[in-house]
């Protein structure tokens, strides 16, 4: 979680990225039932989805609309598609695929004219127009894949050429999407162009997309495979289900103190707080102790009774003077850890950019280090092992451009809390090897979930 454009110390800054002209409905938005089982000589079992577009049954939006993209089953097979203008339109269908299982969504794509430059392909995982994932190409033979997460641009390919896509009008290209473990697998036409790590789908929906183009084609052979989920091995984490958000957080001192961003919590009622130790994943009930929304800070309170403090102090000290440009720092925390990512904390490293934050805000270091949604919250360290801020923005115009608040504002906030919070004055990370010191950090680095 980020904050939402940041509030408004941040309102002209985030988040420069595709905003769709046309949004299509999920008109019926039915779960496709019609799934065949097939299983080869092995016994070995898929799910089958094939679509040949002989009758609208599984409730395709389609649209008569010329001006914002026509939709309609072709009288010679296929679902014709057009745009009159550089818009993005899609067609798309629910079907039933867990968050990350085994899957394949292809289709062939006959393209009948239009913008040479123009993208257009496969939607797949889509929630809404904020969450999507996609594999596009043009007629100039030059393809694109992304993922969007909460309107963010998470994974974006840029152009790239491949001499397997045929070019020009009346060409026919098959594209198919593959996930198989932790990859994601790209063709055309039987080749594989790219794999990238996968990102967990945001929602059921798939189908094809025309992106800022005017464009006019034919998709044909529409299908989608699934694995066989009889033993139920796909099954979600119900005890997430519920919450609407996440971010990062850390312990403050072993009385359960927990800091994180106010937008984190500040939308919320809620608070759950995830420590992972050599015992596993425990969660925690958690209430706000004081926040300070200028600041983007708030420190957490775990309130609930199986919480056993700690007895030692935290490993951490609070640096002292402001970070110099060019210092090597790094986070660790949750990035999009209730979808996409997964639940293990993560590194990521870079340097002090800047010594002032956006719009030369004073109270902020602008980084190098690469942040997502969710990693608000995470505590910012140099490699002595010192406290030197809390992450809590990025600019996704730019490559690795993200912000984090400095301590000075933490520890003016830690002030006002009601008990005496004892910090730790001996630094026993410094001489330690990075690997041991991300060893003990992510020990009190925390997940903070919200609803």
């Amino acid at each position: 979680m980020f904050r939402n454009i940041f509030l408004s110390k941040f309102q002209h800054l985030l988040i420069a990225l595709m905003l769709f002209s046309v949004s299509i409905a999920l008109a019926g938005d039915k779960d496709s039932t019609q799934w065949k089982k097939v299983c080869d000589d092995f016994k070995e079992c898929k799910y089958v989805f094939r679509e040949n577009f002989k009758d609208n049954k599984y409730n395709w939006p389609l649209s008569n609309d010329e001006k914002n993209g026509l939709a309609e089953l072709s009288p010679e097979g296929g679902l014709h598609m057009k745009t009159n203008s550089k818009i993005d339109f899609a067609q798309w269908i629910k079907l039933e695929i867990q968050k990350d299982e085994d899957f394949d969504v292809e289709g062939e794509f006959n393209y009948l004219g239009g913008t040479s430059n123009g993208y257009y392909g496969l939607v797949w995982g889509v929630k809404d127009w904020d969450n999507y994932q996609y594999f596009v190409i043009n007629s100039l033979g030059y393809y694109n894949y992304g993922v969007k997460y909460e309107g963010l641009n998470v994974q974006s390919s840029g152009d790239l050429f491949s001499s397997a896509i045929l070019k020009g009008k009346g060409e026919i290209n098959k594209l198919k999407v593959k996930h198989v473990g932790k990859k994601i697998y790209l063709t055309i036409n039987g080749e594989i162009l790219e794999s990238y790590n996968y990102y967990s789908i945001s929602g059921k929906r798939s189908g094809a997309l025309i992106l800022g183009a005017k464009c006019d084609l034919i998709l044909k052979n529409f299908i989608v495979q699934k694995e066989d989920d009889s033993a139920g091995k796909y099954a979600t984490d119900k005890k997430d289900e519920n919450f609407k958000g996440n971010g990062s957080g850390f312990l403050l001192s072993n009385k359960g103190y927990v800091v994180t961003n106010y937008h984190v919590v500040e939308n919320s009622e809620t608070f759950v707080v995830e420590i992972t130790d050599e015992n596993g994943k425990k969660n925690y009930s958690a209430e706000v102790a004081v926040k300070d929304a200028n600041n983007d800070l708030a420190i957490l309170k775990i309130i609930d009774k199986e919480y056993k403090p700690s007895t030692s102090a935290m490993p951490y000290v609070f640096s002292q003077t402001t970070a110099d440009v060019g210092t090597q720092v790094f986070t660790l925390g949750y990035p999009m850890a209730l979808t996409a990512m997964g639940k293990e904390v993560k590194f990521t490293d870079g340097k002090i950019s800047a010594k002032t934050g956006y719009k030369g805000d004073i109270g902020s270091y602008q980084t190098s280090v690469p942040v997502q949604p969710g990693n608000s919250g995470g505590p910012l360290f140099d490699y002595d092992g010192k406290l030197i801020g809390v992450i809590n923005a990025k600019i996704t115009e730019a490559d690795n451009v993200s912000y984090a608040i400095k301590v000075a504002s933490l520890k003016n906030l830690i002030e006002l809390v009601s008990e005496q919070i004892d910090m730790n004055n001996t630094n026993d990370l410094k001489n330690k090897s990075t690997e041991e010191k991300i060893k003990v950090l992510s020990k009190i680095s925390v997940l903070v979930k919200t609803k």
